[in-house]
């Protein structure tokens, strides 16, 4: 019977595993890993207001994001997603204070 997949040959460090599973999933999985921290920071600070519990889901994503693209287990696009999606929460986060400080 033949194997689906290659012998994956000889893996030494934890970065050849993560890699190794990264093409098995067609680089779907360092966009899983980006989702489940997104969701992991912003329900663990909900604590706080939605502002706050975005913005800073927004800014772990944004540097996890970074270090899976020196990784290489994400694309540009989706590194550029997740900057767009931290400059947005920014705005967010600035306009929901200036509407408490100032209420405009």
């Amino acid at each position: 019977m033949p194997r689906p997949f290659p012998y994956p040959g000889d893996m030494n460090t934890t970065i050849d595993f993560i890699s190794l599973a990264n093409a098995y999933t067609d680089g779907f999985l360092g966009t899983g890993i980006l989702i489940i921290i997104g969701f992991v920071a912003f329900f663990s600070t909900k604590a706080y207001s939605t502002d706050r519990a975005f913005g800073f889901a927004a800014f772990m994503t944004l540097l996890s994001a970074i270090l899976l693209r020196f990784l290489d287990m994400i694309s540009d696009t989706i590194l550029l997603i997740t900057f767009s999606m931290f400059i947005l929460a920014v705005v967010f986060l600035i306009r929901e204070r200036s509407v408490n400080e100032f209420g405009v």
